[in-house]
């Protein structure tokens, strides 16, 4: 038996797939039984990535586009039977076994539950905000991983800008500086992404960290050669007393994040959860 059949064999239940990060499929306990065949890595990430049951026909078509329809058919069939203990195929639609988790659509319901019941943004920690750490299957070339890993990037750095602004307005500093510094690890020239990191630290007391976020953007942004613009600027202006802070006005947390995803700070006089906007 070869080892593509041991680990299409290998027990299922409680499976845990990872897209977020890397590729990864793993059992309860932590083993790795990642399978080996390309093909059949492919075809998980791909119906991973639908949420739901996908037509033989349209995954064929989606993961060898350069095939014949019948060449591709027949090339789904093999990988299906890779990883059969993997899929339920239910005549003309194919879906992940029910017995398998995955990160993403984890990832996902946890947002929405943010958008859903603002109050549980508001108590989120600095490690559930780690969440949002990581993009989509980083290092895939397929066409149809670049634009579901476009829309998930998208959406994952307006999330962690809401997040930010949302908790650095609640006084929750550890996170809000988390979600701040995962969306500058992700995309350093993002001038919101920045703004909204040294907010959170100026809002924690964090003046050093503030000015070296400052210092370390101007520098990024000269070696490509231009400058932030006045806002950002008008935070540390020149002066003999360096450094003098000029933090502007508090931003309207209530930002749309992609998709419909928006957090709302609850009235500070409001039961937490009760989605009201916050009011200044």
């Amino acid at each position: 038996m070869s080892d593509d059949q041991r680990r299409s064999c290998a027990p299922v239940r409680g499976s845990r797939l990872r897209v977020l990060g890397c590729f990864e499929l793993t059992t309860p306990d932590g083993a790795d039984i990642t399978p080996t065949d390309l093909d059949g890595r492919r075809l998980l990430a791909a119906l991973a990535l639908a949420g739901g049951p996908k037509s033989l026909v349209e995954l064929a078509a989606t993961l060898w586009p350069e095939l014949s329809r019948v060449s591709a058919m027949t090339a789904l069939s093999a990988s299906v039977a890779g990883v059969a203990e993997l899929v339920d195929d239910a005549g003309a639609l194919l879906t992940l076994s029910p017995e398998v988790s995955v990160d993403l659509a984890g990832t996902l319901a946890r947002l929405h539950s943010w958008e859903d019941d603002p109050g549980t943004a508001l108590s989120v920690t600095a490690e559930q905000v780690g969440v949002l750490a990581h993009d989509l299957l980083p290092g895939w070339t397929d066409n149809w991983v670049d634009h579901e890993r476009d829309r998930y990037h998208r959406l994952r750095m307006h999330a962690l800008e809401s997040l930010c602004q949302l908790l650095t307005r609640a006084g929750r500093h550890e996170p809000a500086i988390r979600a701040g510094q995962l969306m500058v690890d992700a995309e350093p020239l993002r001038e919101a992404a920045r703004r909204a990191l040294i907010e959170a630290h100026v809002a924690a007391g964090n003046v050093s960290e503030a000015v070296h976020q400052y210092d370390t953007f101007v520098e990024l942004c000269a070696s490509f050669g231009f400058a932030p613009d006045a806002e950002l600027r008008s935070f540390f202006p020149p002066s003999p007393a360096w450094p003098v802070l000029h933090v502007r006005r508090p931003i309207n947390p209530g930002q749309a994040v992609g998709r419909g995803v928006r957090f709302d700070i609850p009235n500070r006089r409001s039961k937490v959860g009760s989605g009201a906007a916050f009011r200044a």
